[in-house]
């Protein structure tokens, strides 16, 4: 873990903080006419604090990063020796969406708690009010949603039953289903860049309402349910997110149409909660909170933006090998239907199980199956519910080994009480697949 003491001004620690501040607005300037050649500055930035943090990663992601540089370094290799020429910032350009945008929505963590303490909810009421706030929040304001959640449920006895780790982290990644501030969504709109958001919206909503009641199903089953003790619905809290959640929507649709959904949600989230800080407890209070931001929480994004950044390297290079091996037409499948599409799924899920992270076995997906060569939506399907199911099951996931640090529990434990609820969700994953393939 990353130490979180203020460093001095100009140590490696506030650098890397100052350089993913830099990396996101050069991104964002790179969007503007003209000025698209900032778009490698960005890269450079993000990798340089890739770098320079190498020595602070933890030690799971450095064996993950390993393996993704190793393999990617060995494709590139195989491309040169079959190839005359190679455009190198292209290589170090994946994923670079994606982590600009998780620069721009960790200042969300910002957003000041405004829920009143109230009495827990018992019963099914209980376990329904707790996936409803977990999730809604956690649409927006992502993994903090847990944590202020999950402090009220052990508030009253300072500990929290199974049941209720296991809908905290069913809650949250189910979200990553339909929620465009979510990582999943950016990383399933960048390998297929041709669908379209409010498709998946509209299969995704329908499976995570069903991930809610498959958890509920599961809790009445095992006799947890009437002694569920849950978190009353603040809805207070849920101003913001439904506020940035319809902002998004309006400019994706009706101002900036031709700007991707993950660069309009980079652009809305620092810019949103600067404006709602600043009306909300005066400018220089918003001024040190964004310090300490860049100060602390940036610089600790290390672990992600090295994980997103190695895996876009590991994609770019084996689609070269591919290519120079293939021809540009190649992809693994003849066509990618209902079966192609389960096979990556249950093959992405397996990588999870492994303890890898699901971008990495989507980042492979998307070198063996190119978007131009596939259904966009059903591709960007397979990488939303693959994302959403691997890291609910995975003992190494984020949101797993993130609840395990903070309140103690058992990471693989954890993950085991949400085995049966992965096999349930890959059936109602199954057949959305088949609705899609069909309608």
């Amino acid at each position: 873990m990353f130490s979180k003491k203020h460093h001095s001004p100009f140590s490696i620690h506030t650098f890397s903080g100052y350089g993913v501040v830099a990396g996101c607005g050069l991104f964002l300037l790179s969007l503007i006419p003209y000025f698209e050649w900032l778009y490698g500055f960005s890269a450079l930035c993000y990798w340089s604090v890739f770098i320079v943090s190498w020595k602070r990663l933890n030690q799971r992601n450095k064996s993950q990063i390993r393996l993704l540089i190793g393999a990617g370094g060995i494709a590139l290799i195989y491309h040169l020796y079959l190839a005359e020429s190679i455009d190198l910032s292209s290589l170090f350009e994946g994923n670079l969406g994606i982590v600009a945008m998780l620069t721009g929505v960790s200042l969300l963590a910002l957003l000041p708690d405004t829920a009143k303490q109230s009495p827990p909810v018992l019963g099914i009421k209980g376990a329904l009010y707790t996936w409803l706030s977990v999730h809604l929040l956690g649409a927006v304001i992502n993994m903090s949603a847990t944590f202020f959640v999950g402090d009220k449920l052990q508030r009253p006895t300072g500990k929290m039953t199974m049941p209720q780790y296991s809908m905290l982290v069913r809650a949250l990644t189910s979200a990553g289903l339909w929620s465009p501030f979510f990582a999943s969504v950016a990383v399933a709109l960048s390998i297929a860049p041709d669908a379209e958001f409010h498709n998946l919206a509209m299969i995704g909503i329908p499976m995570a309402i069903c991930s809610c009641l498959l958890s509920l199903w599961e809790l009445k089953r095992r006799d947890h349910l009437t002694s569920f003790s849950g978190f009353p619905i603040a809805v207070n809290s849920l101003f913001f997110p439904v506020m940035l959640a319809f902002l998004v929507i309006v400019f994706h649709y009706f101002i900036m149409t031709q700007t991707p959904i993950l660069s309009i949600v980079t652009l809305l989230s620092p810019l949103s909660v600067v404006i709602y800080l600043t009306l909300k407890t005066g400018g220089n209070h918003t001024r040190s909170r964004i310090q300490d931001h860049i100060h602390i929480r940036l610089p600790n994004m290390a672990n992600e933006i090295a994980l997103f950044l190695s895996a876009g390297f590991l994609s770019k290079a084996i689609s070269l090998a591919l290519m120079s091996t293939f021809g540009n037409e190649w992809s693994l499948f003849t066509s990618f239907g209902f079966s192609e599409a389960l096979i990556c799924f249950i093959g992405i899920c397996g990588i999870s199980l492994l303890g890898l992270h699901p971008i990495v076995g989507i980042s492979l997906m998307s070198s063996f199956v190119p978007a131009g060569s596939a259904d966009n939506t059903l591709l960007a399907f397979v990488s939303l519910s693959s994302w959403a199911v691997g890291t609910a099951i995975s003992p190494l996931s984020g949101i797993n080994l993130s609840i395990s640090g903070k309140y103690g529990v058992d990471n693989f434990q954890l993950a085991r009480s949400n085995w049966r609820y992965g096999g349930m969700m890959a059936v109602v994953v199954a057949f959305g697949m088949l609705v899609l393939v069909l309608f």
